[in-house]
């Protein structure tokens, strides 16, 4: 009467829902142990050194001693210990001349700068900076800043480090 298509043989059969859930755990592990560790995979991440701006004003009045013709920018000069030039930059920032250094950040052992306003007067500079690597990032930060001669104060929104001469 009724005949059935099925084919017997000596294999145990495998549900469907198994041979599925095997495959997807062994897609699972493979994935797992291929893929890269994702902990490590930040992309690049760097921050350069802090620029070093400086405006020069009188102790008394807090003029800025540019603006006011005490000082001229053609005869500054910036100096390390060994004497060779370090470049800088002047900028004009809200009726203040601000002398700008970018490049001493840079330099990770102590160091000495000296700042020649004029003939009779410079400003000596200590600067120590350490270059932090970690979490991906790296970065620097300053172990050690001082003016050596002069009173200073550095503004807490601008940066900019006013000495007092």
């Amino acid at each position: 009467m009724f005949k059935s298509n099925l084919v017997q043989t000596d294999k145990p059969s495998i549900k469907i829902y198994d041979y599925m859930k095997t495959k997807f755990i062994l897609f699972v592990l493979i994935i797992g142990l291929t893929s890269c560790d994702i902990s490590s995979d930040c992309g690049d991440c760097f921050t350069p050194p802090r620029e070093f701006n400086f405006v020069f004003v009188d102790e008394d009045s807090s003029q800025d001693l540019f603006e006011n013709g005490t000082f001229n920018v053609n005869d500054l000069a910036v100096t390390n210990l060994k004497n060779e030039t370090t470049n800088f930059k002047i900028i004009k920032y809200q009726n203040q001349t601000v002398l700008s250094l970018n490049s001493i950040g840079w330099v990770l052992e102590p160091s000495v700068y000296t700042i020649k306003l004029s003939p009779d007067v410079s400003v000596i500079i200590n600067v120590d900076m350490d270059k932090i690597s970690g979490d991906c990032c790296t970065y620097f930060e300053v172990k050690e800043f001082k003016i050596l001669n002069y009173e200073y104060s550095e503004s807490t929104s601008t940066g900019i480090i006013k000495i007092e001469i």
